[in-house]
């Protein structure tokens, strides 16, 4: 029989009815309902103005035909974590996280408050008293997320604060690739995490990603050359299709042999409890090169190229990337170590200020003194690689959130940007609440060049 409705059946049971039967089929709004507002915010006239490609720009590179002293001290700083006598951090150092996040001004993945008992939880876990009892050289098996807590949960502040909650989890300090050296400290309390040094960065990483890898095996890497992949989300496999992870721009392998029509590396795969074996991996020559590279252009559209397609990832969640690993994936794998953060990137080299400096000049001070594809330019919290001039203005790379602006009744808002681009230090000039005091630009304190004094 035809369904039909009773005249004692009221509009909101007719309503839930009806989405029973229709499954996910969207009901229509009460009459007088305001319409919806699209979630997707245009971007910024820059992105429109400025090509998004790197090609356009390559041609301000000045081109260095020979490898820079400074490009022969990557390995050094690389396995750094594995050399003799190395020394962590003093444990009053690293525990800084247990300091800084108080349940204060702490929401989780629900967004409300978190307790103080949570926090207690995460410092029993810790497990600090056993702090460098392990101490032994150790290897990620696949893209790790490196935390400030031994836990996968996120620590937001305020999400109902402009520039807070989603995607900025603070317990998320950086993304580790795979086969990264590491240096094992200790293991929770539970056993599931355990935390670890990089060449950049310390944290917690789940356990059973990680494996012990022998002295033997340590001393034939670190005398192999590098090799670096230059494609994002590349499926690393052995020779027979096996999968093992996703490979990324500035990830880097030891070179075992150049093959007929690209080359072998190694890479560290689990074996039993807590122990690595070493596979060998064949890559081809599209998407691996030796370490280091020459910096022209040719060298370097392969490298920027494919990480134009970057979401904007905080610490490097979600396999994607922020302002600062941008750049240190970029430099990679020319053999250029940068550190993690953008603070400690612009003191690498050598290091102009801009104090005292009004917008104009800073602008005329690029323009003389900036090489493209050579200078970063920094502001607190973020940092961008200067590309050349495009239409008389210095064009910039860099991964960004969003645009900061004011509103009305002077509190802040952003305009999501949310991935890699290129654009002008007046990025979101048009955008409505847009400030000059809160610019790029304006904010510019200081400018540094990687290659630093020795290479002119």
């Amino acid at each position: 029989m035809p369904f039909a409705l009773r005249p004692s059946v009221t509009l909101a049971a007719a309503a839930a009815l009806l989405l029973w039967m229709g499954g996910c089929t969207k009901m229509p709004p009460y009459p007088g309902t305001p319409p919806e507002k699209a979630c997707h915010v245009q971007d910024p006239e820059d992105l429109a103005r400025f090509p998004q490609t790197i090609e356009p720009y390559l041609s301000h590179l000045r081109e260095r035909s020979a490898v820079q002293a400074v490009q022969q001290r990557y390995k050094e700083a690389y396995y750094g974590v594995w050399a003799d006598g190395y020394k962590p951090e003093p444990l009053e150092k690293v525990k800084w996280p247990f300091e800084v996040y108080t349940s204060e001004d702490a929401y989780g993945e629900n967004l409300r408050p978190l307790s103080q008992a949570w926090f207690y939880a995460m410092m029993q876990e810790a497990n600090w008293q056993a702090y460098s009892s392990v101490a032994k050289a150790a290897i990620a098996l696949r893209r790790l997320d490196l935390r400030n807590f031994p836990t996968a949960k996120p620590l937001f502040h305020n999400p109902c604060v402009a520039g807070e909650g989603f995607p900025f989890d603070y317990l998320q300090n950086s993304a580790v690739f795979a086969n990264e050296p590491l240096y094992l400290s200790h293991y929770s309390k539970s056993g599931a995490w355990a935390y670890v040094a990089t060449s950049y960065a310390t944290g917690w990483v789940p356990s059973d990603r990680i494996a012990l890898i022998d002295e033997a095996q340590q001393q034939s890497w670190q005398t192999r050359p590098l090799l670096a992949l230059l494609e994002d989300r590349i499926p690393v496999q052995t020779s027979k299709n096996d999968y093992l992870f996703e490979g990324y721009v500035g990830m880097l392998l030891p070179l075992e042999a150049k093959s007929t029509d690209g080359f072998l590396a190694d890479t560290a795969i689990m074996q039993g409890v807590r122990k690595s074996r070493v596979v060998q991996i064949p890559l081809s020559e599209t998407s691996a090169a030796a370490v280091p590279m020459r910096f022209n252009r040719k060298n370097l559209g392969r490298v920027i190229a494919p990480m134009m397609q970057t979401k904007y990832g905080w610490g490097g969640l979600y396999g994607e990337r922020d302002c600062s690993s941008t750049l240190r994936d970029i430099f990679a794998p020319f053999g250029l170590w940068l550190p993690r953060n953008s603070y400690k990137q612009s003191r690498i080299g050598r290091v102009v200020s801009f104090e005292g400096l009004g917008d104009e000049a800073k602008l005329q001070k690029i323009i003389s003194e900036g090489k493209p594809f050579e200078t970063l330019l920094y502001l607190k919290g973020h940092i961008l690689l200067y590309l050349g001039l495009h239409q008389g203005e210095p064009a910039v790379l860099h991964t960004v959130w969003g645009v900061k602006t004011v509103k009305a009744n002077g509190d802040f808002g952003r305009h999501i940007v949310g991935k890699t681009v290129i654009s002008s230090l007046r990025f979101g000039r048009e955008l409505e609440g847009y400030s000059e005091t809160y610019s790029l630009l304006h904010q510019l304190e200081s400018m540094n060049f990687v290659f630093g004094e020795a290479s002119e």
